[in-house]
C-alpha cells in the first residue's frame, strides 16, 4: 500500500502529469464530429492514453534505471508486488482520465455519442495495454528522457498507422492486415465495432488488447535494469 501512494503521489505532484490527464481529454472534445463514426476526439483520445500511461510510469521506470529493481529483487519486497502496486497507481489515474472525457463527449457531443460505459471500458482496456507497453519499451533504455523522446515519434506512427489519428477507413486495403498486427490498432477497431453494433468484435477488441497487455507485461517485467 506505501508503494502504490508513493506512486500516486509523485505522479499527482508532476504538473506536466495533470496537464495530460485533465486537460488534453477537454482539449479534444473541441473536434468536430465524424459522418463514419463517432466523433473524431473519440479516437484521438488513444494518443492521450500513450502519452499519458509513458509519462505516468516514470517513476517506475527510473527505479529500474537505478537498479532498484535488482535490490528489490534482493529484499523480501517481490518485484510482482512492486509492479503491481505502481502499474495499479497509474491506471487509477487513467481510469480517473477516462471518466473525465467520457462525461465531457456526453455534455458536449449530445446523441452524436453512445455507449458510453462500453467506450469506457475499452478506453481502460486499452489504458493498460499502454502501460505494459511502456514497461516493454523502456526495458531497452537507460535514459528515461531519450526512451520518451523516440516513444513520441513511435507513438505518433502508431497512431497514425492504427487508425487513432487517421481513421481506419482511409486506410488502403492492402496494407490493413499489417497494421492488424499493431496494438493501436484495436482501440479504433473496437469503437467502430461499438459503433455498428457488432458487439462480437468489440468484445474481440477486448480480447486481443489484453493478450497484448499479457505479452508485454511478461517481456518488460523480465528486465531488471
Amino acid at each position: 500500500m506505501k508503494i502504490f501512494m508513493f506512486a500516486l503521489k509523485e505522479n499527482i505532484k508532476a504538473p506536466v502529469n495533470l496537464l495530460m490527464i485533465v486537460l488534453i481529454p477537454l482539449t479534444v472534445l473541441l473536434i468536430p464530429g465524424s459522418q463514419y463514426g463517432f466523433p473524431q476526439g473519440i479516437y484521438l483520445v488513444g494518443m492521450a492514453i500513450l502519452y499519458t500511461g509513458f509519462l505516468l510510469s516514470r517513476p517506475m521506470v527510473e527505479d529500474r534505471m537505478k537498479g532498484m529493481i535488482i535490490r528489490i529483487h534482493a529484499s523480501p519486497l517481490k518485484q510482482v508486488h512492486y509492479l503491481l502496486a505502481h502499474l495499479s497507481a497509474y491506471f487509477l489515474l487513467m481510469m480517473g482520465q477516462s471518466f473525465i472525457f467520457i462525461l465531457g463527449a456526453k455534455l458536449l457531443h449530445g446523441e452524436a455519442t453512445f455507449h458510453h460505459g462500453w467506450i469506457y471500458l475499452l478506453y481502460l482496456s486499452f489504458g493498460l495495454m499502454t502501460l505494459s507497453l511502456t514497461l516493454t519499451f523502456t526495458s531497452f533504455f537507460k535514459n528515461f528522457g531519450l526512451a520518451f523522446g523516440i516513444f513520441a515519434g513511435v507513438g505518433s506512427l502508431m497512431s497514425l498507422l492504427g487508425g487513432i489519428s487517421m481513421p481506419l477507413h482511409m486506410m488502403p486495403e492492402e496494407i490493413i492486415p499489417w497494421i492488424r498486427l499493431l496494438p493501436t490498432y484495436w482501440l479504433p477497431y473496437g469503437l467502430n465495432a461499438l459503433y455498428e453494433g457488432k458487439f462480437f468484435d468489440y468484445f474481440l477488441a477486448h480480447g486481443i488488447l489484453w493478450t497484448y497487455t499479457g505479452i508485454f507485461i511478461a517481456l518488460g517485467s523480465r528486465r531488471r535494469y
